[in-house]
């Protein structure tokens, strides 16, 4: 089956306000019994992250047991600019015209045509830090921000992200508790496997 995860990206954190806003979400998930505060080997890798807590299960849709025993399961979070995407090939929409990438005849396997390139090269000059947070439509040549492009799987940009290591996908009750502790940001959130 392979390793998995599901990421959550806080969409509306700022560079400057991210830190604090960590700190914020890490004594959340803990009071919550949702992870425990001690940092431990339980993510992919050397990182460091935090276990699941007694009361992981209230976070979940629903407990299939898998986080019993298993090694690599803890929650990592990220201060940093980084761009969220799942391992599956992805698709945007323009939120003014309509318009969707297409994927290349010739080259297959999910690949853009070259005509839509600018966008993937936009999320890519973006997470580098020479870039803004919106791309033009190359069909209808209007700006859109990353967050308004209807990205399927969903993708985000953001400075502020939590990754759960082999987690089941996360409820939409607790995203909602989550959105309130940071204020009200708008959260994208996904699974996806390694």
């Amino acid at each position: 089956m392979g390793d998995g995860y599901v990421w959550v990206a806080d969409t509306d954190a700022g560079p400057q306000d991210a830190e604090a806003l960590a700190g914020r979400v890490v004594h959340w998930l803990e009071e919550q019994g949702v992870i425990v505060g001690e940092l431990t080997h339980c993510l992919l890798g050397d990182e460091l992250g935090r276990a699941p807590g007694p009361r992981y299960a209230r976070a979940l849709i629903e407990d299939d047991g898998s986080l019993a025993g298993s090694g690599a399961n803890g929650t990592g979070v990220d201060v940093e600019r980084r761009v969220y995407v799942c391992a599956d090939i992805w698709t945007a929409r323009c939120p003014h015209c309509g318009a969707r990438t297409e994927e290349s005849a010739t080259d297959g396997h999910g690949r853009w045509t070259d005509e839509w390139l600018p966008l993937l090269d936009a999320v890519y000059a973006w997470f580098g830090g020479g870039g803004p947070d919106h791309a033009a439509c190359v069909r209808c040549g209007e700006q859109a921000a990353f967050l308004d492009w209807n990205f399927s799987p969903p993708i985000a940009v953001a400075q502020l992200g939590l990754t759960f290591w082999n987690w089941p996908m996360l409820s939409a009750a607790f995203l909602d508790e989550l959105s309130a502790v940071l204020g009200g940001h708008r959260l994208v959130a996904a699974w996806t496997r390694v």
